[in-house]
């Protein structure tokens, strides 16, 4: 696969997973050695990444994860009541069937991180930056992996609404910070992925300065 089609192409996937097809815990273990090849802080490693395949332990997380996404839309699913063939209702769409069919996922994925510098007072910043900056980099090169091998997957969090109770659920001890959920599977027959829409690079980019504001 050609590098820049790869950085460009390599989408969220949810509907276009094929809950039927087997996962080869092989090449997912390949994709994570892929992954760990990351930059994290001061290369501590300190991270866990559990797979998880146990179709009662996947159920459990999923419905966890749908209860926030109800939750967090006031109890009831949304894409039914927009209006049809906007990218807002499409997006709505694709999440709200993650939400129904997680459970059938074939393998999720919890990255977790272990903080290994002390909290110092006014350190919110540098904290939260050290300690997604040191487990993020290595989603994306596991995400990167997956797309070469006909896999999809996308980053989740909803599932942190209830992170004390996935933790129980999964043993992740104490100190340890999930970063998010992968919902893993292998892409549909024929689905291919091209670069999405972006805002120009002139408009997001300044140089030395942010731009005064017009008026």
């Amino acid at each position: 696969m050609h590098i820049d089609y790869l950085l460009t192409a390599t989408r969220s996937a949810r509907r276009s997973l094929d809950l039927d097809a087997p996962v080869d815990l092989d090449e997912i273990r390949d994709c994570l050695r892929i992954g760990l090849q990351a930059a994290n802080g001061s290369n501590q490693q300190t991270w866990r990444w559990l797979v998880v395949t146990d179709p009662a332990l996947r159920g459990e997380i999923a419905e966890l994860y749908r209860e926030a996404y109800l939750r967090r839309v006031g109890g009831q699913l949304l894409a039914g009541m927009m209006p049809a063939g906007t990218p807002e209702t499409r997006l709505m769409s694709s999440t709200e069937w993650l939400v129904e069919n997680m459970r059938t996922v074939p393998v999720l994925v919890v990255p977790c991180y272990q903080p290994y510098l002390p909290r110092i007072d006014g350190d919110e910043s540098f904290h939260l930056a050290t300690l997604y900056g040191s487990i993020f980099p290595a989603v994306w090169n596991f995400q990167l992996a997956l797309h070469t091998r006909g896999y999809g997957t996308c980053i989740t969090t909803l599932h942190l609404h209830h992170e004390a109770a996935v933790a129980e659920l999964l043993g992740i001890p104490p100190g340890y910070v999930q970063g998010c959920l992968l919902p893993v599977g292998r892409l549909r027959a024929g689905h291919t992925f091209r670069p999405a829409r972006r805002l120009p690079v002139d408009e997001v980019i300044c140089i030395d300065h942010w731009p005064a504001q017009s008026g």
